[in-house]
This record gives C-alpha cells, sequence and structure tokens, in this order.
C-alpha cells in the first residue's frame, strides 16, 4: 500500500484536507513499530512523533514503587498520536511509550511538526482538539482506578487493546495488564482467570482470546464507553468538516476554520 493511502489509516492525518495530507506526509517517515520497542522515556528529549496506521503504544506514567514500575494511563492506535506535548511546543516527555502492538507508523521530527503546525490552520486544530481528547483520557483513567473494581478496569483495557489492534486475538503477559490496570500481576490474574471460567476470555502463555465481547463490554466499567463518546463528540464530527469546508486547498495560517 502506498504512503498516501496508508495515511488515510491515521485518524488525524486522514482528517486533513488532501492538500495538508500530502505536505504532512512529504515531511514524514514511514516506520516500523517493534513490540517493547521504548520510542521515549519520560524525562526524556522527544525527537518525534508518531502517529500510528497499525499496531499501538502504551502511554506510561513512571511509579516509584518496587513492584510497580509504572502506571499505564493511555493506548494509543490508529485513533490518535504520540507525544502530545509536542503539539504544545513542550519538547520533554512526561510518559515513557512502549510498543505494546506491532505496525507502522508516520514519523515526523520535531522541528517538522513545529513547521507545519505554523503553517497548517487545519493540522493545528486537529492536533490541539486530539491533546483535549487526551487530556480527558486522563482524567477519565484517574476516575476509573479510584472508583472501579480490578475485573472492570480490566475488561475495560482488554477492549480498549481490541479496539486499536483491531483483533480479539491479543498477546499480553500478565505483567503487562498489571501495568495497564494498575495493579499487581496476582490481582490481574486472578480477574483474568475469573473472566476465563466464565467464558469471556481464553488465556494461555501470553495469547489472549476475547471469547464473548458483548459480556465483555457488560463486565466492563462506564469508563470504556466515555472514552469512545469523548472520542466521538471531540473529534469525529468535527474533523469530518474540514475536508468539506477547505475543498480548494489549505487556510492560510491564521485563518478562523469554523
Amino acid at each position: 500500500m502506498l504512503q498516501k493511502d496508508l495515511s488515510l489509516a491515521n485518524r488525524l492525518i486522514s482528517a486533513l484536507p488532501a492538500y495538508e495530507r500530502a505536505m504532512f506526509i512529504e515531511h514524514s517517515e514511514l516506520v516500523e513499530l517493534k513490540p517493547q520497542t521504548v520510542l521515549t522515556e519520560a524525562g526524556q528529549l522527544s525527537e518525534h512523533a508518531y502517529f500510528p496506521v497499525e499496531g499501538f503504544v502504551s502511554i506510561i506514567l513512571p511509579v516509584e514503587q518496587a513492584h510497580a514500575p509504572g502506571l499505564g494511563i493511555a493506548l494509543v492506535g490508529n485513533e490518535g498520536m504520540c507525544h502530545t506535548s509536542l503539539t504544545l511546543g513542550v519538547e520533554i516527555s512526561s510518559f515513557t511509550s512502549l510498543v505494546q502492538g506491532a505496525g507502522r507508523a508516520f514519523k515526523i521530527h520535531r522541528n517538522a511538526l513545529r513547521l507545519r503546525r505554523t503553517e497548517d490552520a487545519c493540522l493545528r486544530t486537529v492536533l490541539h482538539r486530539y491533546v483535549d481528547v487526551f487530556a480527558s483520557l486522563m482524567a477519565q483513567q484517574a476516575a476509573c482506578l479510584h472508583y472501579h473494581t480490578v475485573p472492570q478496569r480490566l475488561a475495560r483495557w482488554l477492549l480498549m487493546t481490541r479496539d486499536r489492534g483491531h483483533s480479539r486475538e491479543l498477546f499480553l503477559t500478565h505483567e503487562t495488564l498489571g501495568l495497564m490496570v494498575g495493579v499487581r500481576r496476582e490481582s490481574v490474574s486472578q480477574a483474568a482467570s475469573m473472566f476465563q471460567n466464565n467464558g469471556l476470555i481464553s488465556y494461555s502463555r501470553g495469547y489472549l482470546m476475547l471469547l464473548d465481547e458483548a459480556r465483555l463490554e457488560a463486565q466492563a466499567c462506564p469508563c470504556y464507553r466515555a472514552d469512545l463518546m469523548a472520542y466521538d463528540r471531540k473529534l469525529t464530527q468535527p474533523l469530518k468538516a474540514l475536508e468539506d469546508n477547505f475543498p480548494g486547498g489549505p487556510p492560510r495560517a491564521g485563518a478562523a476554520l469554523f
């Protein structure tokens, strides 16, 4: 598949008018995302932003406790981007970005992204709206950790992984699940065993299959639906209008979008 066709697989890039999309691709590079690759460590300079077209990345907050190397706060697939702080001009990452699902992504250098943001009003708006969505997801995660049970949170993260990996087949260790759910390995193992005994999932040696997605959604906390609604409310409908608003090419920098 050509790069210009792959660009349509990322929701943020595909939301741009054709001209701006072509300019973005011209300044970016299509790269492979290999599982367990660290794109950026927390506290380090983010050299690039990544826009996945396949696969997905865990966004991890470091935690200074022996039993908890970090806490998963978000998953990024083809609906978004990694290193959102670059859209605000902040180049030191607050989080660690760890590839969980193999695939490809468009990688753009921070300087090139700054240039495109300056020149492309549509891209600027798309990125700012995604940052707003990302902030909403982190707030939702904080509430989820406080109010919801381990099984509810596990069901939510399994569904999120399915959505971003576009598959019912998942490759996740208990350690990874614990990182995502925010509990020790033993606690997430108990919840996973309960799901397996009830026929919701099949799990063995890091291979996990979702057997009954409807029942798993019923088990998930309300945060799963709230996350989907945040995307639909703040991204899907507004972004669909961008192409229609500017069929003849990009607006000048600083021009009003709506």
